[in-house]
């Protein structure tokens, strides 16, 4: 199992390093579990690996859905299911797939109609129709008596102990009314949504049979959402509101899961149940898992990830919990890194056209073929359309231009040919790794007779007949030289390229692999290629960093420019997860041996500013000392000390919050502080904060902000006139996008300070 692991993280390593050296140009995951019945497809997933509606119980649910979505006339009580069939029919694709959509801005083309049940929304219509069957249904229920199941608050005094409720989704509501606030169809949509919500809570809890019912209600709403936010004209609003939706889909995803795993089989009293809760520790462990996943929502600290983790393991990949376990891996170790290249970037990266000029010796029909030749060659880039791999062709096309004498015996014969090849090379990126098939090429080959010498030339009669002659066989042989030429054009072009481009390639992506890869490796990240996608366009890589016990993305990114040459977006998950991996908790450092214990933990080369305090040492808290959070355009710094210290002056329990705003310059992303450091804690109440706010403005020094993108990127002169088009900071994510001037939407802003040059370095000697 071991030797497998490691195998496998070493193909995955292979794949993302020739992926980002492909980028450069020369300059197995933490949950493993058997695939149930697919649930609901995560954000990074195609619609199409989601089973239809009507597959999920063909028997049951699938009539239940058609009378939900009746508008009128009563809804029987069916009978319920089978545990493992008891959940809510899928929605529908549309909303799981959040790359379909454009989180800035939806264009006209792109929006769809609006269902006709989303008028019903609007107020002056009365009660919502969800409302009305939420109600219908649960009424019907409780009269069914014997037939149905009872809500817990009907249960006789001394029946089995509850079984565990839905938990709080506290961040989910906040988020629903924050977004409630525009009034109007959104408002309405919020409105609805946490009614629906309210009502799922209402039930007794995963266990009880009607929560699958009312979790078809709450799933419609995301449909719902997803298409309002397409009519909204506010583009920001509309992000909120498919933010808002998603949400309520990841939730939809695991109480579902939840529901599956512990509804009873058909005719079980409540007491059954509730007492299977009690006796039964995977089944428990789901209900612990999902209040373990709202502690997360709303505060995806490392300690609420451990718990997240530790409910995970108590579920157990052979009990019915392990369906709850994959749509937690679905939606909350989702990739948290994206890279997309576009075409025109590698082509930037590919070497100029070449021209080669020499003389040529060779053998043409058994005749020996002398003369100069010059060959013109330049490089392109094709992709070739896949949903698993990265494919690429590389394209050598060249042109021949040559001056030969032919000589067989008293002739010679002066030629003058142009021959044009093109040599195709494919290079593969898979989850085996890095791939290379054999180079094939394609030629044309045109040859003049420029002049005919006979060694007869000086006797009039005999040198025209010879000339004559060496004419005609000249062209009776022209088509078979011609077929001759243009394989041995192609051989030669095949052999050079695979000769010259495996070595190449092989080289830069080792250059990764040590700049990059193994860094992560190296920090317990577990580095894991989630997914691969080649359009005819772009190549996309998605990344999971998480390492034991950690998570990953949980929220839908922002979607990058469709016209970006480079689009990067990093989720605050994997930063945090490095964070964590610095082994930074309850140590105390100076300042330059916690910059040189960073830079090595990321093997890049330790060098530190002249002017960072040398006299300061940090003592850092037991627990998560270090966090970055991405929020309204920030990114946040929270720093957490147990102490400061410095020559003169000490402090204790201090924590240092710092917000950086992302700023676009050109070809170049700054993080630019974004106002004072702001200080809390016990320790530094009613004391004076100046000599503190002092240290503090050093180690986060206002006029230099950090540079995103590396040197060797923008100072590239390939890159001259590329401007970055994107720098966004929202719902966790951190997004990065290079593109052609002429696709910025308005002039890119400079920084408040201007980007001044790097200041004087110094090395940290070891």
């Amino acid at each position: 199992m071991a030797a497998a692991a490691g195998a496998s993280q070493a193909r995955y390593g292979r794949v993302v390093v020739v992926f980002a050296a492909l980028v450069a140009g020369g300059a197995a995951g933490p949950l493993r579990l058997p695939p149930p019945e697919p649930l609901l497809a995560s954000a990074e997933k195609s619609p199409d690996t989601t089973t239809p509606a009507s597959e999920t119980n063909p028997d049951g649910l699938r009539l239940l859905a058609a009378r939900v979505r009746q508008a009128g006339g009563p809804i029987a009580a069916p009978t319920p299911v089978a545990s493992t069939d008891s959940t809510a029919p899928l929605p529908g694709p549309g909303w799981t797939d959040p790359d379909s959509v454009n989180w800035a801005d939806v264009p006209e083309s792109e929006r769809g109609p609006l269902r006709d049940r989303l008028q019903g929304l609007r107020g002056e219509r009365g009660p919502l129709p969800g409302e009305r069957l939420l109600e219908r249904l649960r009424g019907e229920l409780r009269a069914a008596g014997s037939g149905g199941r009872p809500h817990a608050d009907a249960l006789a005094p001394g029946s089995p102990p509850s079984a565990p409720a839905w938990p709080d989704p506290a961040r989910l509501r906040d988020q629903l009314e924050r977004v409630g606030k525009a009034g109007g169809d959104v408002g309405a949509w919020t409105k609805a949504t946490l009614t629906h919500l309210s009502g799922v809570r209402q039930t007794a809890g995963p266990a009880d049979g009607t929560a699958a019912y009312a979790l078809i209600l709450l799933g419609e709403d995301v449909d719902a959402g997803m298409e309002l936010a397409d009519r909204v004209p506010d583009p920001t609003l509309a992000t909120e509101v498919r933010r808002a939706a998603l949400a309520v889909a990841r939730r939809v995803a695991v109480w579902r899961a939840a529901a599956a795993a512990c509804t009873a089989p058909a005719g079980s009293p409540v007491g059954d149940v509730t007492a299977a809760f009690v006796t039964d520790p995977a089944l428990t462990a789901a209900a612990r898992l999902l209040d373990a996943l709202e502690g997360f929502e709303s505060a995806p600290a490392a300690a609420a990830a451990a718990r997240v983790h530790a409910a995970l393991d108590a579920c157990g990949p052979a009990s019915p919990s392990s369906a709850v376990a994959r749509a937690v891996g679905d939606h909350y170790l989702a990739p948290n890194v994206r890279i997309a290249v576009h075409r025109g970037l590698l082509e930037r990266l590919l070497p100029d056209a070449t021209v080669d000029s020499g003389p040529m010796q060779d053998v043409v029909l058994g005749r020996q073929v002398r003369g100069t030749r010059r060959v013109e060659q330049s490089l392109g880039v094709r992709f070739v359309p896949d949903p698993d791999e990265i494919r690429v062709e590389l394209l050598v096309d060249g042109v021949v231009t040559s001056k030969t004498v032919t000589e067989s015996g008293p002739v010679a014969i002066h030629s003058r040919g142009t021959a044009e090849f093109t040599v195709r090379k494919p290079v593969t990126i898979s989850a085996d790794g890095l791939g290379f098939g054999r180079a094939v090429g394609t030629a044309s080959n045109a040859s003049r007779l420029a002049d005919i010498q006979t060694d007869f030339d000086s006797l009039p009669v005999m040198g025209s007949l010879m000339r004559s002659i060496a004419r005609n066989q000249h062209d009776d042989l022209r088509a078979e030289a011609t077929r001759e030429v243009n394989d041995k054009v192609i051989i030669r072009a095949c052999r050079e390229v695979d000769a010259q481009t495996e070595p190449k390639i092989r080289e830069m992506a080792e250059q990764m692999a040590a700049r990059a890869w193994r860094p992560l490796v190296s920090l317990g990240l577990e580095p894991t290629v989630a997914a691969l996608e080649t359009t005819a366009d772009t190549a996309t890589a998605r990344i999971r960093l998480a390492g034991p016990r950690q998570l990953a993305a949980h929220t839908p990114r922002p979607r990058a420019p469709t016209d970006a040459l480079l689009s990067v977006q990093v989720h605050e998950s994997s930063v945090n997860n490095a964070c964590e991996r610095f082994g930074l908790a309850g140590r105390r450092l100076t300042v330059e041996a916690l910059v040189r214990t960073i830079c090595d933990r990321l093997g890049v080369p330790p060098r530190i500013p002249d002017d960072l305090p040398t006299d300061v040492e940090v003592a850092f808290v037991a627990e998560e000392p270090l966090r970055i959070d991405c929020r309204d355009g920030l990114v946040h710094v929270r720093m957490a000390l147990e102490a400061i210290e410095s020559n003169r002056r000490a402090w204790y329990d201090v924590v240092a919050h710092v917000a950086y705003r992302p700023v676009i310059a050109g070809q170049q992303v700054f993080l630019e502080r974004e106002g004072p450091v702001r200080l809390s804690g016990a320790g530094q109440k009613g004391r004076m904060e100046i000599p503190l706010r002092t240290v503090f403005g050093k180690i986060f020094p206002k006029d230099r902000p950090v540079p995103l993108l590396p040197a060797a990127l923008t100072g590239d002169r390939r890159f001259a006139g590329v401007q970055a088009v994107q720098a966004v900071a929202i719902d966790g994510w951190l997004a990065l996008a290079l593109a052609e001037p002429a696709s910025a939407a308005a002039p890119t802003p400079a920084p408040t300070a201007a980007a001044p040059a790097p200041p004087a370095q110094r090395a940290i000697r070891r």
